[in-house]
């Protein structure tokens, strides 16, 4: 019968390499995306995905404290999102004027 313990980092690996080919994926996006809302999503999903890969190495690793970087990991990107999309709320009024 195999390992539980095995199996289960086997796939958090797994997981892990994943989230970090899909990250860099998404960064390619933010760099070359043709709009500027296109970046944001893609900054968007970026951070997301962070805090995914965070987590999968805080069950990897056994440690707690990574849970709570990644909670404020979470609050500054959703703050930052936040900013950017002010931003081009903003420029739209003012190409408006």
């Amino acid at each position: 019968m195999p390992d539980v313990n095995f199996i289960q980092n086997f796939i958090l690996t797994g997981a892990g390499i994943f989230l970090s080919v899909t990250v860099f994926i998404c960064l390619m996006r933010a760099a070359l995306g043709p709009r500027f809302s296109d970046r944001i999503i893609a900054a968007s999903m970026t951070g997301t995905q962070i805090i995914l890969l965070i987590s999968v190495l805080a069950v990897v690793v056994g440690e707690d404290y990574l849970a709570d970087i990644c909670l404020i990991y979470a609050i500054i990107s959703f703050l930052s999102i936040v900013v950017l999309g002010r931003s081009v709320i903003e420029r739209k009024e003012e190409d408006e004027e």
